[in-house]
């Protein structure tokens, strides 16, 4: 429900300041590749931050524990298509409002903190979500392209969704 209130402000922001979200692109497979091979080092951290490794890390550790006990508990008995959708729909609404919206009409600054805030769980978190909006944003910039930053988030979120769905254990 969430996704489909942000996907409507989209819209609706899109519409009220004449900005134009569609097409997503003009050039698919880059953009497909260059949202997929993104996701990676996001991805790459989100396995550290997990891993036993960053258990005692200033910051990182709480995020850990929160990532591990109160994360997964949300997502503990959905089914892959589940994570499927929920990553997918995420991915869609929330670049269309950040990178679509935001980005363009107040630039990255904004668009980057805004996103964190919004992602406030615990203050590494919202710290973290902050640098993922700055390097989101970044790649919608030098590509001109929100087909990069929709598939960056859908990949980003479904590997860690799965990862914490079905690779670790309490």
């Amino acid at each position: 429900m969430a996704e489909g209130i942000v996907f409507t402000l989209a819209l609706f922001f899109a519409w009220m300041w004449n900005i134009k979200l569609f097409p997503l692109t003009r050039n698919p497979f880059r953009d497909i590749f260059v949202g997929t091979s993104g996701a990676l080092i996001p991805f790459a951290f989100f396995v550290f931050i997990i891993s036993k490794k960053a258990e005692n890390i200033p910051l990182i550790g709480s995020l850990r524990k929160t990532l591990i006990m109160d994360v997964r508990s949300l997502f503990s008995q959905a089914k892959l298509l589940d994570l499927c959708l929920i990553s997918i729909f995420a991915g869609i609404a929330e670049e269309l409002l950040f990178r679509g919206v935001v980005q363009v009409k107040f630039g990255i600054v904004a668009a980057s903190f805004i996103f964190g805030l919004l992602h406030f769980i615990t203050p590494a978190y919202c710290i973290l979500a902050t640098i993922m909006g700055f390097y989101v944003g970044t790649l919608f910039h030098i590509y001109q392209s929100i087909l990069i930053p929709i598939h960056l988030h859908f990949i980003y979120n479904l590997g860690a969704l799965v990862y914490l769905r079905y690779f670790i254990k309490s």
